[in-house]
């Protein structure tokens, strides 16, 4: 328990208080000269140096005090008390997905990651269906790069516990959804908030899973080298402002003097449905395009968002000429792109695969639950202005009210 004061720098106040008010206090109390025969004769009183006796008088030492603690309330004091409580440790996340193994359609694989685990302990995964109970001790690196545990019998649902020294700090449950086949998103760069809101909407996003047959990459990285994400196949890249391509080189950034419109040149395939009216552009790159990119959309005449297909690797390249930033342009707060990569992503569910028709497990429409690290202790400031005003109030009226009585009594005939 520690006492401290916001404004240490008033406590001079108090001091000065108590020092006027010791000064003051002997001439607010009564004066008593002892009783001597020698007041009767004055010439014989003035050889004499008589007793002066003092006492502070009660009620004056109350209103001294009252104002000494009004001082002191003025100085903010705070009394901090430690706590042992249980707290949220945030940032420990747990991402997991599930699938069915391939010719056996009742055991399943789980991949399990939390790139946020901290230290170099071991941590315990705890896998729980309604047949089995399934315990693995791993370490934190283990848990960073993602472990696979496989064969568990495939029901509708299975949860995922993670714990250190035998404390839950994540939980996650997974629910068996037959014939769809998930996407994972991953981003290089910084991951902008447009795609963050959007993938959090879609139930068929998992960020950063483990789902190699389908994937869509955010990029925004000005030294990207296309060649690191060679032999993905079943993926779409989506390169943003002066992000390089295959085929793709970015030019100079360009503001315009009032805002432009944006237009789609083309309504097949990935534009279907997509009519991007009413959204403008302020910035954006321009890029030399090969022959094997298709534009999409343009401003200006310029290319806003174009397309590249690379059949041999199953891989679909996009590029738009601007971050996602509302500074930049005000599409991401249009339909018209939320409708785009809704088509980008219905693409990706289209694509081939060996396990087309197998069973998936995904996380539960509520988010995974973090729960607490281990005790913690948690500073709890009280603040004791209000405590010392309400006394010094007291103080105040107690020696405010008997010299009111004493003048009353005083001043009656």
């Amino acid at each position: 328990m520690t006492l401290f004061f916001l404004h240490p720098e008033l406590l001079v106040l108090p001091l000065l208080v108590a020092a006027g008010g010791w000064f003051l206090l002997p001439r607010s109390g009564s004066i008593e000269t002892p009783f001597t025969i020698l007041e009767f004769w004055p010439q014989e009183m003035s050889k004499v140096s008589g007793r002066w006796k003092t006492t502070p008088d009660w009620p004056w030492i109350l209103i001294l005090t009252a104002a000494i603690l009004a001082a002191l309330a003025l100085c903010s004091p705070r009394l901090q008390r430690a706590e042992r409580k249980n707290t949220a440790t945030p940032g420990v996340t747990l991402q997991a997905i599930g699938r069915s193994l391939p010719h056996n359609r009742k055991s399943m694989d789980i991949f399990i990651q939390s790139r946020n685990v901290r230290g170099n302990s071991n941590y315990q995964v705890i896998l729980t269906t309604h047949h089995q109970t399934l315990r693995r001790t791993v370490s934190a690196g283990a848990l960073k790069a993602g472990i696979d545990i496989s064969p568990l019998s495939a029901t509708p649902a299975i949860a995922i516990t993670l714990k250190q020294h035998n404390r839950i700090i994540a939980h996650k449950t997974l629910q068996r959804v037959s014939g769809t086949k998930p996407i994972t998103a991953h981003f290089i760069g910084t991951p902008p908030s447009a795609f963050l809101r959007l993938f959090a909407a879609l139930p068929e996003v998992t960020l950063h899973g483990h789902a190699p047959n389908r994937s869509i990459w955010i990029v925004q990285q000005r030294r990207f080298n296309p060649k690191i994400l060679h032999g993905i196949s079943n993926s779409t890249i989506v390169l943003l402002s002066n992000t390089a391509g295959p085929g793709l080189t970015p030019g100079t950034k360009i503001t315009l003097n009032r805002s432009s419109p944006l237009a789609a040149l083309t309504h097949r395939g990935l534009m279907h449905a997509v009519n991007p009216s009413r959204t403008t552009v302020r910035r954006f790159f321009t890029a030399h395009l090969d022959s094997h990119w298709q534009i999409l959309m343009a401003i200006q005449g310029r290319p806003w968002l174009a397309e590249r297909r690379d059949a041999p690797h199953a891989q679909t390249w996009l590029w738009i000429a601007a971050p996602l930033d509302s500074t930049w342009t005000t599409w991401p707060d249009h339909a018209s792109f939320v409708i785009f990569f809704a088509n980008v992503l219905a693409h990706l569910q289209k694509s081939p695969s060996p396990d087309a028709g197998g069973n998936w497990w995904q996380a539960a429409p509520s988010h995974a639950k973090v729960l607490a690290q281990g005790p913690k202790n948690t500073v709890r400031p009280t603040n004791l202005n209000i405590e010392l005003a309400v006394l010094a109030c007291v103080c105040l009226l107690s020696g405010v009210l008997p010299l009111a009585l004493r003048a009353r009594i005083s001043g009656t005939p």
